[in-house]
């Protein structure tokens, strides 16, 4: 009901000429991997293909100053920014949005967020590396794991700073 209600979101989903969760296919020209997408909305606008992704989320815990913080670090965790590059490459997005929905009961709110061009080549950076591993792993069998070497956790740059103003108190 949330995502209806909302002036963008809403209009989005229930666009006449929507597409709802088509599958799109390419192989990896570096690595002859087969690539699927299946983006949840893709609309025609002015000439353009938007593709849009419904994400729900819980934010209940969260600083209303710190929200915008929060679902970067939340693209960024759970590598959003990776599918939503490929979806534009292999469905010909021009531009890519998420729909944010709170799910916490009675606090259901809705944005927008678009990923932007640099958000999008991070994506495809880190995109281009991961299909390079797995092409890796299958020619030659080798699937090695992504920590080899025992370690001491330090601190964060963000910990850092904690700290700093915690012993500046």
């Amino acid at each position: 009901k949330a995502v209806y209600s909302h002036p963008e979101a809403g209009h989005v989903m229930q666009h006449q000429d929507r597409e709802v969760e088509a599958s799109y296919y390419d192989i990896d020209p570096e690595t002859g991997l087969e690539l699927r997408v299946r983006p949840d909305l893709v609309i025609p606008c002015m000439g353009a293909r938007l593709g849009f992704d419904l994400k729900s989320i819980s934010m209940f815990d969260v600083k209303e100053n710190q929200l915008k913080d929060r679902i970067h670090n939340e693209i960024i965790k759970r590598d959003y920014h990776l599918s939503a590059a490929m979806y534009c490459d292999v469905a010909q997005l021009d531009q890519f949005f998420w729909v944010f929905v709170n799910k916490d009961e009675h606090y259901h709110w809705v944005v927008v967020v678009e990923a932007t061009a640099e958000l999008l080549e991070l994506g495809r950076e880190e995109l281009r590396y991961s299909l390079n591993k797995i092409a890796h792993g299958y020619d030659f069998g080798e699937w090695p794991a992504p920590i080899v070497e025992d370690y001491q956790q330090g601190l964060t740059d963000f910990d850092k700073k904690r700290l700093a103003y915690l012993r500046s108190l």
